[in-house]
């Protein structure tokens, strides 16, 4: 771990866990600072950086504009609020009950929630109300979107201002079919039987049950990091849940869900990181397992290098426009994350590499 890292750390775990810190050492500010945004943690750094009161203290410059991010993603916050407000409302009016994925849900589990970046706003509905409720939503006063929702995958985009929400018929794309069988169980579980009731500053909300939050939260993770890239935001709300929920999860069920979703080594080497590297106590990371040890190695430098999302972005954004090139373009990524995901966890990358295979390549498990 290089000293720029042992520093954004330091600074991070004092975000999670509501501690001060003093940094005795030069403190590399541009670098700390780059290195959390990269994670998509900025907000969080720049909250415990204008609490310290050492020699170490970002400059008066540096302090301003990291008080001005803290603003801005406060009134993005708010304007995000105020969406889903208005969405939710309008549902319920015609008898559609959304429960909230993640944002949100997510951010009440920190010490600070204004503190927790997010750029939207994810509601499921499932499958029956999936087409009333993208109807509705494109009806509210500045709604804007691009496509019918028959034109899209597993959710619908309607943007409001600058401010997206994305409508969810299913909370994810699962393509095995052994596996989309077992997440429809999961699904049907923590959003529509066991959801839980809980309080937005007076405006009440379903959110998923506390295992599907860990579970979903996991899974998400599980998702980016084999698409694009997985940052340490990510792992940090894998690690609030846990600690939020601690002592109130079923155990037995969630460990259920990951050996049906053959996800239980991915969780054990991501919770060594979360544990050696964030601070969770290990008494809190359920199916704890130190034998990770020198995986959990090879998986921290992948999240290092990757960051928020930020694998081969570049390649994936210069996609081409000519059809046959779009195909031989989406190939091409299809294996380079099968190449990335195999130097962490091989058995993983073979059986989606088998899955794809056996489906003719007509879907991946990379699809957003």
């Amino acid at each position: 771990m290089t000293a720029v890292e042992s520093q954004y750390f330091t600074l991070l775990r004092a975000a999670l866990w509501d501690t001060s810190v003093d940094i005795e050492e030069h403190v590399d500010w541009q670098a700390v600072l780059k290195m959390a945004r990269y994670h998509g943690n900025n907000v969080l750094i720049s909250d415990v950086a204008t609490k310290m009161t050492g020699d170490n203290r970002p400059s008066d410059k540096m302090l301003a504009k990291m008080q001005n991010d803290m603003r801005g993603n406060l009134l993005n916050q708010m304007q995000l609020k105020h969406h889903l407000v208005t969405a939710v409302r309008a549902l319920r009016e015609n008898n559609i009950e959304p429960v909230l994925l993640k944002g949100f849900g997510l951010a009440r589990l920190y010490p600070n929630p204004s503190l927790r970046q997010f750029g939207d706003i994810d509601l499921f509905v499932g499958l029956a109300d999936f087409h009333q409720a993208c109807a509705l939503l494109r009806s509210l006063p500045g709604a804007y979107t691009w496509a019918q929702e028959v034109d899209v995958g597993r959710h619908y985009n309607v943007e409001f201002g600058n401010y997206p929400m994305e409508i969810h018929r299913v909370s994810a794309d699962v393509v095995d079919p052994a596996e989309h069988e077992a997440y429809a169980a999961i699904e049907e579980d923590g959003l529509r039987a066991h959801p839980q009731r809980v309080d937005f500053d007076g405006f009440e909300m379903l959110i998923p049950s506390k295992e599907f939050m860990v579970f979903f939260t996991f899974f998400h993770l599980w998702h980016h990091f084999i698409t694009s890239g997985a940052g340490l935001r990510q792992l940090s709300d894998v690690a609030m849940t846990l600690h939020a929920y601690h002592g109130q999860l079923d155990l037995d069920k969630l460990r259920q869900w990951l050996e049906a979703m053959h996800l239980v080594q991915p969780w054990q080497t991501f919770g060594y990181v979360m544990v050696d590297c964030l601070g969770l106590p290990e008494a809190e990371m359920p199916f704890y397992d130190a034998g990770c040890q020198r995986r959990a190695q090879i998986l921290y430098s992948r999240i290092m290098e990757e960051g928020n999302f930020n694998r081969k972005r570049n390649f994936k954004l210069n996609r081409p426009k000519q059809r046959l090139f779009q195909k031989i373009h989406a190939f091409i990524c299809i294996f380079i994350d099968y190449f990335h995901l195999a130097k962490v966890f091989p058995d993983q990358a073979y059986r989606e590499m088998h899955t794809s295979m056996k489906l003719g390549f007509s879907k991946n498990f990379g699809k957003k």
